[in-house]
């Protein structure tokens, strides 16, 4: 009996548990039916503000290209290492003439302030110039080559109105500052010139692909055809940035070389000059000692040929390498001019909105109840710490 009993209180308590279960279920889907006016009407709002944002935001084109840098050393080596070694002379690895800076660098070098310098200076044609070449620094200074920007105007003046406010009193009190006379070679930036950087640094990116052994080089601007220009020049500026270190590289090689060639060139003459005395002075005489001594001045001789025949050859490697011109950066995707719009992207707009407008009105159909229980119970406290 006590078994039945203990059976039919579990079956009751698990159909009241599920009971529970579609109760709450059956609850939550009625609140929400209740309040489907307001999730509908929020929703909607926040649709809305999407398709205002997705109209008005600025157009933006994304131009790239890609390119696959040299490798460290062109191979040109020097074949004379252990040879050298044996003379006293360290070639070392200079003599290769060929190193070049490593892609890692790379990013490094497009951040700095000297290149971004140089970037602002690219001269491109937009709609507002009227066929005038203009510079980049001059687009991002002057408002009117720049095309209306309605979401950066509500933005500016709303949420940005406090740092706008911010940096007008700061404008005002600020002194011109003096640099002092042994400064002047040092890179100082305006306040203009420092918000041009950051722009520039926001719209380029260099991605490095060290696996595939490529690296491509985006630009975003509100025009196609300035797009493609300023990533190319870019790409340009990033090329004669490695080539400078490049033929620096190859300079000091070549000053190197010479140095270690005029070295060879005294003491294969010196080694030259000995023996000859010695076989002048000794022509007739047949003796081992004078073999032996000959034959060592003459071992002396040919080990210091070698070496200048060598550094010779080496030499005038160096000068060629100097010479010569060499792509560092090659390209293989140019840039072209795109044609596909990359912001904004108006569909993930209206999808992101609507469903922010969906999650925030059925959040606040279920949480709001707990703030009119907390608000609630405050204003019950108050009324009992007063009473």
């Amino acid at each position: 009996m006590m078994q039945d009993k203990d059976i039919s209180n579990y079956k009751n308590q698990v159909s009241t548990s599920d009971t529970t279960d579609e109760i709450d279920l059956t609850d939550i889907l009625r609140q929400l039916w209740v309040k489907h006016r307001f999730i509908l009407k929020v929703t909607v709002v926040f649709f809305l503000l999407g398709l205002f944002i997705a109209l008005f935001s600025p157009v933006k084109y994304t131009a790239h290209c890609t390119v696959v840098p040299q490798s460290g050393k062109d191979g040109a080596s020097s074949n004379l290492g252990g040879l050298a070694a044996m003379m006293g002379v360290n070639i070392g690895a200079g003599a290769g003439g060929g190193e070049t800076l490593s892609p890692n660098v790379y990013p490094q070098i497009v951040k700095s302030v000297p290149f971004t310098h140089e970037i602002m200076q690219t001269p491109i044609k937009v709609e507002r110039s009227e066929g005038k070449e203009i510079t980049l620094y001059d687009f991002y200074t002057n408002k009117e080559y720049q095309p209306f920007n309605l979401i950066g105007s509500v933005k500016r003046y709303t949420i940005g109105l406090p740092f706008l406010l911010i940096n007008a009193i700061r404008g005002s009190d600020m002194l011109e500052e003096v640099l002092p006379a042994d400064s002047v070679s040092l890179l100082t930036l305006s306040k203009e010139e420092e918000e041009v950087y950051r722009t520039i640094q926001n719209s380029m990116q260099l991605n490095l692909n060290p696996k595939e052994g490529y690296i491509t080089i985006d630009y975003t601007f509100p025009e196609a055809e300035a797009a493609a220009r300023i990533t190319d020049q870019v790409r340009k500026t990033l090329e004669q940035y490695v080539m400078a270190f490049k033929s620096e590289k190859m300079e000091d090689n070549l000053t190197f070389v010479r140095q270690s060639f005029d070295e060879a060139q005294e003491d294969f003459q010196q080694k030259q000059e000995r023996l000859a005395i010695f076989q002048d002075a000794n022509r007739g005489l047949t003796t081992a000692s004078a073999r032996a001594t000959e034959q060592r001045l003459r071992s002396e001789y040919d080990i210091a040929f070698t070496v200048y025949n060598e550094l010779a050859k080496q030499l005038e490697q160096a000068k060629l390498a100097v010479k010569e011109s060499k792509p560092v950066l090659t390209v293989i995707e140019p840039v072209v001019v795109p044609v596909q719009k990359s912001a904004p992207r108006r569909s993930i707009i209206l999808v992101g909105f609507t469903f922010l407008g969906v999650v925030f009105s059925i959040g606040w159909v279920f949480i709001k109840p707990f703030f009119a229980e907390i608000a609630q119970g405050v204003s019950q406290s108050k009324e009992a710490i007063s009473q």
